[in-house]
């Protein structure tokens, strides 16, 4: 069995088979995937003109009146739908990976929002006892209510963008939205691909980008035009044409390798960075699940005043949502490194 970055990695590469079945169960990204390339309006026009192109080709494969250089350019209009299909396939599921991942972050902001709301209001109740007893000024009261009524207002707009980050999803993903609150979200897999070997893609990189074997056909196709042109029975302005539109063919090839290995390292270096800001989330998030501990042996001892306890599940919570922003960004520069790799 295919382990799950394995599986991923299949996902992104070829195009998604039929829309996941229905289920109680929890939507995982794979399906979300899935599901979005099925609603997504452009991939259903690229496939189609996918199959018209491919239509063509095959008629003139039989037709004798065909020539080589018309079948050679039906040959690269067929490469180029299939190359839009690729494209818009990666576009829908770079969306439903966007769509997916804020409904969990939403949800974090909303979660937290609501814990600081209530720290906050045990704060304004504690502040009023220090009042009444004389402790604190009447300013000091006037703060806290403040900062309550400012934080209650926070954790309403939290739970507003929440729900609409699930509305957003569902429509990515064509489900009805209260279907999907009820299903719920798997997290994204914590488990990141191993990181690419930059020169090994840089090497094959003439292989595997769309964009260049583009160039390569177009040149291909301006050799042809040359030699079709360079005799006796064309005039000198034709030949003169023709060789212009090659030398511009052979420049616009070196162009797009160049610009694709600058896009590849430069994508490289964000992964690599985003890598290591999962591994300091990682060791920040280890270090306050150690501090909640201490905290709730402090707790159960009666030696933690309640506020504090709040603050410190708030601290505990903070930090597990920056560890998960932090794979989606991971997630989203590997996404990023594979698409510049493919050019799609």
């Amino acid at each position: 069995m295919l382990s799950l970055v394995a599986r991923v990695m299949v996902v992104l590469v070829f195009a998604p088979m039929a829309a996941a079945v229905a289920s109680d169960a929890p939507l995982d990204l794979e399906s979300a995937w899935s599901l979005a390339s099925c609603v997504a309006s452009d991939v259903a026009s690229r496939t189609a003109e996918v199959a018209a192109a491919r239509r063509d080709m095959d008629r003139a494969q039989y037709d004798p009146l065909v020539a080589p250089l018309e079948r050679l350019q039906l040959e690269n209009t067929l490469a180029s739908s299939e190359a839009a299909l690729a494209a818009a396939e990666r576009a829908a599921e770079r969306e439903a990976f966007e769509a997916y991942a804020n409904v969990l972050e939403r949800g974090d902001a909303m979660r937290e929002a609501v814990m600081r709301a209530e720290i906050a209001a045990a704060q304004l109740a504690a502040a009023q006892v220090r009042f009444e007893a004389g402790v604190i000024t009447g300013l000091a009261l006037e703060e806290a209510r403040s900062d309550a009524e400012a934080a209650s207002r926070a954790a309403r707009d939290a739970v507003t963008a929440d729900e609409l980050a699930w509305i957003d999803l569902a429509a990515v993903v064509g489900l009805n939205v209260d279907a999907l609150r009820d299903r719920g979200l798997e997290d994204v897999p914590d488990e990141l691909p191993a990181v690419p070997e930059l020169a090994r893609d840089l090497e094959a990189l003439a292989s595997l980008h769309v964009g260049i074997a583009a160039a390569e056909r177009a040149l291909t196709l301006a050799t042809i035009r040359l030699q079709g042109v360079d005799h006796q029975g064309s005039s000198p302005n034709a030949i003169d044409d023709a060789r212009a539109a090659l030398a511009s063919a052979e420049r616009r090839l070196e162009d797009v390798v160049r610009s694709a290995a600058q896009s590849l390292r430069s994508a490289n270096q964000s992964l690599l960075v985003a890598y290591g800001r999962v591994q300091d989330a990682s060791v920040a998030d280890a270090a306050a699940a150690a501090t909640l501990d201490a905290q709730r042996v402090r707790n159960l001892a009666g030696e933690l005043a309640p506020i504090a306890w709040m603050q410190a599940q708030f601290d505990r919570s903070r930090s597990a949502s920056s560890l998960r922003a932090s794979v989606h960004a991971a997630w989203h520069a590997w996404f990023r490194y594979e698409q510049i790799k493919s050019g799609h």
